[in-house]
């Protein structure tokens, strides 16, 4: 064999350990430049590509060369500056096959169901088992198990589920991994995922057709019905009441309903009282943006899917800096992507700070050590900082009086444990002794009105957080 034969059958080899964007950023201009005994020498186009290769791939490449080549038992390393202009041919196995799906126009229906019946497309990579839970998500993962798990004759469980939080938390892939889920357990499934507006659109649609009759009959057919962004239905009475009428129908039917929101069914003002009261029927679940090392998980497991290794120093950066959404996670990860594959340089915490500081200008970029200890850890931390702040006993903090000088704090433990815990509603109240989710919001909505009106509020939970570490 020679080089060029020795060197395709490593990659062959290699292909089921690395995906195709590694392949293409580390390996496509590397070359076999040297066999002599049992040496072999590799030649990098770049000094950077070189220190990659023998900092992270060191022992597979060598692993995979003494299965072709037995007597090998070394493996260096140089730098071959004309190998960056050199023509490259990928082996098969590394080519993009995948044909790329037609353009889609804009306002068109993604996928096209049973005769007239219209669903956005649902991907298959959301699943159930790939989002990665933590304690802000834990509940509505569960719910959302539960839900897919439930046969076709069975009573649906939790129904409507409704699902809220800020955007880019994760709600989108709950609800298209639980259209998969249902659909891997039950593969003729009817299951119609859209938006608000979509369902909208189609109203006005059939309103203007004269086809009102057509469009109630067609959604009545789906055996799970998903709509995301309910709350664009604030102020549009006469999809309101389209909607109720189908919501009516599937829940005689015992039909799979599934709601997502940026709040809760009770915070939708605009939505009548009817509707509201039917959202809420089943359970309502809240998804917070999560703590710091949830963070640093759903970032490792971004990167796996990119084909990107990250430094350590690098991964723990992003998931301290990365505070508002998930979406912002995407979009650094996206650009350092990027910057790894056209620049060939490795990224670093400077480089990676330039591009939240364009993404965030206002923002001040957190130290690691920052994220990792400037919040408490448990609900206990909290209540026993508001126990000696406002001087009453703890177990009033967690008991039922209602006495303003102990609801008050109270309330206030509530507001800090969702912020600098990120925890639920529904986990806050079984902390506090099983409180309703319910009393919990509004106990925690009244003090963010206050903080925002009440000086003296605001310098209490200043105070609080400057006691609990928080920066």
């Amino acid at each position: 064999m020679d080089k060029k034969q020795v060197w395709d059958a490593v990659l062959q080899r290699m292909a089921e350990k690395i995906s195709r964007m590694e392949f293409h950023t580390w390996f496509k201009k590397v070359r076999i430049s040297k066999i002599s005994g049992e040496a072999v020498v590799l030649s990098c186009p770049t000094e950077m590509n070189k220190n990659w290769l023998e900092t992270k791939y060191h022992g597979m490449l060598l692993q995979n060369l003494k299965a072709i080549l037995p007597e090998i038992d070394k493996l260096f390393f140089d730098v071959d500056l004309s190998l960056a202009d050199s023509p490259t041919t990928s082996p098969e196995v590394f080519e993009d096959k995948k044909t790329k799906a037609p353009r889609k126009l804009p306002n068109r229906p993604d996928v096209k169901l049973n005769g007239d019946l219209e669903s956005r497309i649902i991907h298959h990579k959301f699943t159930l088992e790939n989002f990665v839970v933590g304690d802000e998500t834990r509940l509505a993962h569960s719910a959302c198990v539960a839900v897919s798990e439930c046969g076709t004759k069975e009573k649906k469980k939790y129904n409507p589920l409704f699902v809220y939080g800020g955007v880019g938390l994760g709600k989108t892939h709950l609800l298209q991994g639980t259209a998969n889920e249902i659909l891997r357990r039950n593969s003729n499934a009817v299951i119609v995922y859209t938006t608000a507006e979509r369902f909208m659109n189609e109203i006005v649609k059939s309103i203007r057709e004269r086809n009102t009759d057509r469009f109630r009959k067609k959604y009545r057919r789906v055996d799970a019905l998903i709509i995301d962004d309910v709350q664009f239905f604030e102020g549009k009475e006469k999809t309101q009441e389209e909607l109720f009428n189908t919501f009516n129908d599937l829940f005689e039917f015992n039909k799979h309903i599934i709601f997502a929101a940026d709040r809760p069914p009770a915070d939708l003002v605009g939505i009548s009282d009817r509707l509201r009261s039917r959202m809420g029927w089943g359970l309502s679940v809240d998804v917070q943006m999560p703590g710091y090392e949830t963070r640093l998980a759903i970032l490792q497991e971004k990167s796996k899917e990119l084909g990107l290794i990250l430094p350590n120093d690098v991964q723990e950066f992003i998931a301290a800096n990365v505070r508002k959404s998930l979406r912002e996670l995407e979009n650094i990860l996206n650009q350092v992507s990027a910057e790894v594959e056209l620049s060939q340089l490795s990224p670093t915490v400077q480089s990676v700070g330039k591009m939240f500081r364009k993404l965030n200008p206002h923002d001040e970029l957190q130290t690691v050590d920052g994220a990792k200890a400037g919040y408490a850890k448990t609900p206990d931390e909290i209540i026993t900082a508001i126990s000696d702040h406002f001087q009453v006993p703890a177990t009033e903090l967690l008991g039922n009086s209602r006495k303003q000088e102990f609801v008050y704090p109270r309330q206030i433990a509530w507001l800090l444990c969702k912020d600098l815990l990120r925890m639920s509603h529904e986990a806050i109240g079984k902390d506090f002794g099983g409180k309703n989710h319910t009393t919990i919001m509004h106990g925690v909505r009244k003090i963010s009105d206050l903080k925002r009106k009440d000086s003296a509020t605001a310098r209490h939970i200043h105070a609080l957080k400057k006691d609990l570490g928080v920066k």
